[in-house]
């Protein structure tokens, strides 16, 4: 009986260990992606600047929109996925000819989210080529805007 009671306390001490911890998409957990992101990825010397709007939801699901601005414009939707500290990113666009075309990655996310860097490929109507992506939160939290100068 006093074996069982025991099994029964180190069980429950166990599953409510397990239960307190966040996984991706819960609030808390340290590598979500939500909010605006500013940044640029390289592609052969060349630097294209982007925004991103995220939300990591239920399992890590992330969805959001991509925009190039500079030196061309671009839109696209973003889906991927967040496992540990690494974001898994697909963007589906239409190149400034007209072909369909992919950027993929998988980008390290900074604990809290604010930083994401790695490296991405293109693909579309030519050879795929390789490149690299370097992004932060432009805002703190969601409707919080990024205070500058020492704070």
């Amino acid at each position: 009986m006093r074996l069982r009671h025991t099994f029964s306390h180190v069980f429950l001490l166990a599953a409510a260990a397990c239960a307190t911890l966040p996984a991706p998409g819960d609030v808390g957990y340290p590598y979500n992606v939500v909010g605006a992101y500013r940044g640029r990825f390289m592609f052969d010397g060349q630097p294209f600047d982007a925004t991103m709007n995220l939300r990591t939801g239920a399992r890590g699901r992330v969805t959001g929109a991509f925009r190039v601005a500079a030196p061309v414009t671009l839109d696209g939707p973003i889906e991927g996925v967040v496992i540990d500290d690494l974001f898994r990113l697909t963007v589906s666009y239409r190149d400034p000819f007209g072909c369909a075309s992919t950027l993929e990655g998988v980008l390290t996310v900074q604990s809290g989210g604010n930083q994401l860097e790695g490296p991405v490929t293109v693909e579309g109507c030519g050879e795929p080529v390789a490149g690299r992506m370097a992004f932060r939160r432009a805002v703190d939290g969601p409707g919080t805007l990024r205070r500058s100068g020492g704070r």
